[in-house]
């Protein structure tokens, strides 16, 4: 779920076919594959309005609180097979 919502997110133009099949055989739903796609896509679009918008973040939430490496998301995945 996390490397078709990363891909998603930063290369829509290369999603396919399989990648909904990877998710089907993962045990998804094809309601499951919706939800993925509609909340991914919804996030990406509320996150870049905001930045069309200039809108800036509160105060209290850090750049280290609101981000992660590609390390440490390939080390999350790890840690749920």
């Amino acid at each position: 779920m996390l490397e078709y919502a990363w891909k998603l997110t930063r290369s829509p133009e290369l999603m396919r076919e399989t990648d909904v099949a990877a998710l089907r055989e993962a045990g998804f739903s094809d309601t499951a594959v919706l939800d993925v796609c509609q909340i991914t896509g919804y996030f990406n679009f509320v996150n870049r309005l905001a930045d069309g918008l200039g809108v800036e973040i509160e105060a209290y939430w850090t750049d280290e609180s609101l981000t992660m490496t590609r390390e440490e998301f390939d080390a999350l995945g790890r840690s749920r097979e």
